[in-house]
């Protein structure tokens, strides 16, 4: 096979598809339509002479040629963007990059307006893609990709970085009045408690549900909801409980609305990290929106003095900006 035949914006395509596993996810963080993917990989299986792609149910799992090019076409696509990153000077005023995020539900409604409003002041022609992590928690960042994980297990030489941005302890959250909002909780009163429990939310939840079952215990999950947008409402209006990290509580519920309680469960916490490739760690602008990242992290943990001074200095004010500390 010539080297000259290929266009190098298919292995790019390709790249995108073996991420996204869907013509249209991949027409999204490649920034153009879902018929110019398509005819992308059609041309795709005449240059290497194989389907690469195979259609199933909601996806497109990659053929065995298609995993035996993966690595080759990643290599060869990491060096070329880390040479031109090197030399590029990142203007965020007149940049019109594209960076992705993959988070989790936890920080769509907290860090994300921030983090926008940010790009938006400082590079309005910067595209962000923020999708939510993989369901797979094995799978790596791409090339330029940032991951926010809670409590991210890096394994050494996978070439992958890693900044720890938040800890904060578990709480259990409750309406005021149950029977079990008295401040402070034994182990054998929470093993009373019945749960609701966010099938979307990436908590340490196996870590809890792991000691519990070392002790012999299991805890009763009652009812299990997609997403937390519904979670305050859910617990202020019935006998359910919810561990939650214990600044989420404070950030998204009235001061009033719910009742919380240490998690009496000891050596479990709420981390969230920061992940990359470490390809990346030169890139200006790569750079420039971990800082970003980490200074909107530091606003939106800060307590309520700390914000104050920062939104004195230029940062934009959000209503999470004026929280009360949960008492511990």
């Amino acid at each position: 096979m010539n080297l000259r035949n290929i266009d190098l914006n298919l292995l790019v395509i390709f790249d995108a598809l073996m991420t996204e596993k869907t013509i249209t996810r991949a027409a999204r963080v490649m920034g153009v339509t879902p018929s110019a993917v398509s005819h992308a990989l059609q041309r795709l299986r005449k240059t290497f002479d194989d389907p690469l792609f195979e259609r199933g149910p909601g996806t497109m799992a990659p053929t065995q040629r298609a995993q035996e090019l993966l690595p080759f076409v990643r290599n060869a696509l990491l060096s070329l963007h880390q040479g031109i990153a090197l030399y590029r000077e990142f203007v965020p005023a007149t940049s019109r990059r594209s960076f992705r995020i993959r988070q989790s539900d936890f920080l769509s409604d907290c860090l994300l307006p921030r983090l926008c409003a940010r790009v938006r002041a400082e590079a309005p022609s910067v595209t962000l893609v923020v999708d939510q992590l993989p369901a797979d928690d094995e799978d790596t960042p791409g090339p330029g990709d940032i991951e926010l994980r809670v409590g991210a297990r890096i394994a050494s030489g996978t070439g992958l970085k890693r900044k720890r941005l938040w800890r904060d302890p578990f709480a259990v959250a409750m309406r005021p009045g149950h029977l079990a909002a008295t401040g402070t909780l034994s182990l054998e009163q929470f093993m009373e408690l019945t749960f609701l429990d966010v099938a979307s939310a990436i908590l340490d939840r196996r870590s809890l549900d792991e000691v519990l079952r070392s002790k012999g215990l299991v805890r009763r999950t009652a009812v299990t909801i997609p997403t937390l947008s519904g979670v305050v409402a859910i617990v202020a209006h019935t006998d359910l409980c919810v561990v939650l990290p214990r600044r989420w509580v404070s950030l998204y519920s009235g001061p009033s609305e719910l009742a919380t309680a240490l998690l009496p469960v000891d050596g479990i916490e709420y981390a969230i990290d920061m992940i990359w490739q470490v390809h990346d760690e030169r890139d200006a602008g790569h750079r420039w929106l971990r800082r970003l990242i980490e200074e909107e992290f530091d606003v939106l943990y800060s307590p309520p003095a700390a914000q104050h001074q920062q939104r004195r200095i230029g940062h934009p004010p959000s209503r999470l900006d004026v929280v009360p500390p949960l008492a511990a």
